[in-house]
């Protein structure tokens, strides 16, 4: 019935949106590791200042940092794309779901209609009785 479908679309888009909130909740971890990368990086070059065995290991460390952050980035944009995905299917199941919403307002409207004109008819028909009757 039009019903059950409106409730297995309803159910597509809560599952796109549960679906939808994990790769965001991803992206946003994502984004606080790369954060972290970054500020244990200013750490240390802050440590490498004073010590020049470690500023002498600063550029190789900075250029892991880099792929590091790198690496964590295209992980981002690889789950942003899987989020647009998510975002075209959960717009086509709101279009779903509009166009079921629809047909049970117009089948409403249409048994609506046919029991007002029975109901309609019915009068019709006692009172052309009740015409005949007294016609008598």
């Amino acid at each position: 019935s039009l019903h059950t479908l409106l409730k297995v679309a309803q159910r597509r888009m809560d599952e796109l949106g549960v679906e939808a909130a994990k790769i965001q909740v991803q992206i946003d971890e994502l984004r606080a590791k790369q954060g972290g990368i970054l500020a244990r990086e200013k750490q240390e070059i802050s440590a490498a200042a004073g010590n020049t065995m470690f500023a002498s290991m600063l550029p190789a460390y900075r250029m892991r940092v880099k792929q590091q952050v790198a690496e964590v980035e295209r992980e981002v944009n690889a789950r942003d794309a899987v989020l647009l995905d998510i975002r075209d299917k959960l717009q086509e199941a709101y279009v779903e779901k509009s166009k079921f919403e629809q047909l049970i307002e117009q089948e409403s409207k249409r048994v609506a209609n046919e029991r007002a004109a029975r109901e309609q008819a019915m009068l019709d028909e006692v009172a052309i009785n009740r015409a005949g009757a007294s016609g008598k």
